[in-house]
């Protein structure tokens, strides 16, 4: 099915990046943000911020580029049962358990964390997670740093690239 017929309004096509299966679009939607440029406060509501479908919808409450680079925000929900073993070399991650129960591996290391744990996963240690039980996943994960985009690497290096496209291609919606 090609991208277009599936999308959801105020929402955009990118090409799938380097490695991915090349049958895969990325959708990236706006819901209800407008980008910020510099270094600008902000509040988000809930579900408000980038969206980009990854097979799960990461809304990406910071680390857009413009909005600095020292960590970016996710939010995801996830009904996938394992997450699988990845690292980063440059980026620790954070996550927050909003709801749900995983067991998290890092290196030889496993953490069993439920809603309102925490778990802290160092850069350059392979590391993933699967989820406990039937109940999906809500997670708020914080990386740090997030490179910028000249390292074409980490989050903000991924998503830097795709925004590129999507400032050209996409307008936030209408107050």
């Amino acid at each position: 099915m090609e991208c277009a017929a599936a999308m959801p309004p105020k929402s955009l096509c990118v090409e799938p990046w380097a490695g991915a299966d090349p049958r895969r679009w990325l959708v990236v939607e706006w819901r209800n943000m407008e980008r910020s440029q510099g270094n600008v406060p902000y509040a988000l509501k809930k579900q408000d911020g980038w969206i980009y479908n990854l097979g799960v919808d990461f809304i990406v409450k910071l680390g857009e580029r413009g909005q600095g680079r020292r960590l970016a925000v996710l939010e995801y929900l996830t009904a996938d049962d394992e997450w699988p073993g990845h690292s980063h070399p440059t980026e620790d991650e954070i996550f927050y358990v909003l709801k749900g129960a995983l067991t998290f591996r890092c290196g030889k290391e496993e953490f069993d964390v439920e809603q309102g744990g925490f778990v802290f996963l160092p850069r350059g240690i392979e590391h993933g997670y699967r989820i406990r039980g039937d109940s999906p996943a809500h997670l708020l994960v914080v990386t740090a740093p997030a490179p910028g985009p000249e390292a074409g690497i980490g989050w903000d290096g991924f998503v830097s690239g795709l925004e590129t496209t999507a400032e050209l291609r996409a307008s936030p919606p209408a107050p």
